[in-house]
């Protein structure tokens, strides 16, 4: 099966999916997108909001399973109308930039989170 990245971007907002093996192509996009390693893991949060990191990138990772990742209209950070929403699976990562809201929908997925500079 051929995999192509998917780099949506629509002015103000982008996300990343691809294959992990495939993550440093990215690396211009944050300064320690690379590193994400170095720190723990954090914990997803609840998928009935979305949350926003006005100073970070984060990346989840998909260990097992398949998750739902959705983004929404940066302009406006209440906004709960999703603009874009893809579904990811084992091996596969998805990369959201600061300012950028995320929802995730994890269901019996096992997935990881990392914020990085």
């Amino acid at each position: 099966m051929v995999t192509f990245p998917c780099l949506f971007r629509y002015n103000a907002f982008h996300m990343v999916s691809d294959r992990l093996e495939s993550l440093s192509l990215y690396r211009t996009l944050a300064e320690g997108i690379m590193n994400y390693m170095e720190s723990s893991p954090g914990s997803v949060p609840p998928s009935d909001s979305y949350s926003i990191d006005r100073e970070r990138t984060v990346i989840f990772i998909i260990d097992k399973g398949r998750a739902v990742f959705s983004t929404s209209w940066r302009e406006t950070p209440d906004s709960k109308e999703p603009s874009m929403a893809l579904e990811a699976g084992e091996g596969d990562f998805v990369l959201f930039l600061p300012g950028e809201p995320f929802l995730v929908k994890t269901g019996d997925a096992s997935v990881r989170m990392y914020r990085v500079a």
